[in-house]
């Protein structure tokens, strides 16, 4: 059943006296929820936090930076799960070892950023999980060498891939790296039906920018297609820094998320000060076909730095997909004291174990339900007609925040006619606050005789928030 956002202006044939507002999140009163508190943990961040509707519970995979025999790097992730998304528990998992003891939560070394999808589109069980990360190889893919990140160790370093059971005993592709030459930074979209292939969001590699100009940013967002997640087409800019931007600024990554008809974007922005100093933060973007991006925060932070000497000060740097809890959105981020290039010391393990552990947390912000975006009236009336919609359900649903106004609906018919028994007249007016209010006209809320037919709505509303509605 489509829900109607008002991301852009294509579910609105006419408004006036209303403004589009932009609401950033707010962070939860206990962050960081996590930090590294074990042996094997330094400083932590999620790479990956998911709900798994078949097991009823929150999964996290977050990185940190561990010696372990045999890694190419100190790139190493960990698996945690939660059952209310808040307290966290660390499963023994028996896999890798770290100093003697594989008596920890370790489920692979070498992935930088591991973008983890549950894929229910997958038939094979042992790839129902599959995982795109920053990893390393002994040697290159043949054609790739000359474009690939050479380790000091050797090693090639590039865009990976794995698949697991389970996500939590990964198999690396024996042709790791898939892509070289590309930036460090990579997030999974998943399959995406409207192109029957699977999309990521990958750095392209930018050879040809040299140095740091105003206006030529080296780090910009690129896409990538694959039919079977391990061949991969180069990536394509979708995304660059605008105008509006620092004139310094770069795209550092962004985490897409399908949401109700939109591609949901979470923008880093990361300014250096000079290369590699310098802060990131997320804003917001949204797409409807994941190709065309438009900014919806106005150059705001939807998570914003942390006040100085908190655990976010430095850097924001949010996981790869919103979660619906309840009425609101969950967004799980990294934060680190520090800025890019000054935390590179703990990520290199150049401090001890307790500084590196001090430097970074995870958090969680949260958002209202479709509540990145509101349509907003003042003590002045606004008015807003819909375009015309099919009308699917039995009943038209809105969110709104009206406590301190009112809110008021009524139904058209093709022709722009109201309908009786749907009038303005008839309205029970709105004045509370929720994201799911059933409207009603004279005590009756239900549209069973206008299912299938061609409608359209208008509201009134004064001193409130209109986030979204269904019909």
């Amino acid at each position: 059943m489509p829900r109607y956002l008002f991301f852009d202006d294509n579910p609105v044939s006419e408004q006036a006296g209303l403004t589009r507002t932009f609401h950033p999140s707010s962070k939860h009163p206990d962050n960081p929820i996590f930090v590294g508190e074990r042996p094997w943990e330094g400083a932590v961040s999620p790479s990956t936090v998911l709900f798994d509707d078949e097991e009823g519970l929150f999964k996290m995979w977050y990185g940190t930076f561990a010696k372990v025999p045999g890694a190419f790097g100190t790139f190493v992730s960990c698996y945690a799960t939660s059952s209310d998304g808040i307290q966290w528990e660390r499963p023994e998992l028996n896999i890798i070892e770290y100093e003697g003891s594989t008596r920890n939560n370790l489920c692979a070394v070498d992935t930088g950023g591991l973008s983890v999808l549950k894929d229910s589109h997958e038939t094979d069980p042992m790839r129902r999980y599959k995982a795109l990360y920053w990893g390393a190889a002994s040697k290159p893919r043949p054609g790739a060498s000359e474009r690939a990140w050479m380790g000091s160790s050797g090693a090639v370093w590039g865009v990976c891939v794995a698949f697991s059971p389970d996500g939590t005993h990964w198999t690396a592709h024996p042709d790791n790296p898939v892509l070289a030459g590309t930036g460090d930074t990579q997030s999974i979209y998943g399959w995406d039906e409207r192109y029957g292939k699977y999309i990521a969001y990958i750095r392209p590699g930018r050879p040809d920018v040299k140095g740091r100009r105003p206006g030529v940013p080296r780090r910009v967002i690129g896409r990538s297609e694959s039919e079977d997640f391990v061949t991969w087409t180069e990536p394509v800019t979708v995304m660059v820094p605008d105008a509006d931007d620092h004139p310094l600024a770069e795209h550092y990554v962004m985490h897409v998320s399908a949401y109700h008809g939109h591609d949901i974007g979470l923008l880093h922005l990361f300014v250096p000060s000079p290369d590699p100093l310098g802060p990131f933060w997320a804003e917001l973007a949204s797409s409807r076909d994941g190709i065309r991006w438009r900014r919806l925060s106005d150059h705001r932070p939807l998570i914003g730095l942390g006040e100085p000497g908190r655990f976010d000060a430095g850097m924001v740097n949010a996981t790869s997909k919103l979660l619906e809890v309840g009425d609101e959105l969950w967004i799980y981020y990294g934060g680190w004291k520090e800025d890019h290039g000054t935390s590179r010391q703990h990520r290199r393990m150049e401090t001890d174990r307790q500084t590196q552990q001090r430097a970074a947390g995870i958090g969680l912000a949260r958002v209202r339900r479709d509540g990145f975006i509101s349509l907003d009236a003042g003590t002045e009336e606004g008015t807003l007609l819909s375009r015309r919609v099919v009308c699917h359900d039995h009943q038209l649903v809105v969110n709104a925040r009206a406590a301190a106004g009112s809110l008021i609906a009524e139904l058209l018919d093709e022709s722009g006619r109201p309908i009786d028994g749907f009038r303005r007249k008839d309205c029970d007016q709105f004045d509370a606050d929720s994201v799911t209010h059933v409207m009603t006209w004279r005590g009756r809320s239900g549209l069973e005789g206008l299912r299938g037919a061609t409608v359209s709505v208008r509201f009134w509303l004064r001193n409130t928030d209109l986030y979204s509605f269904t019909i």
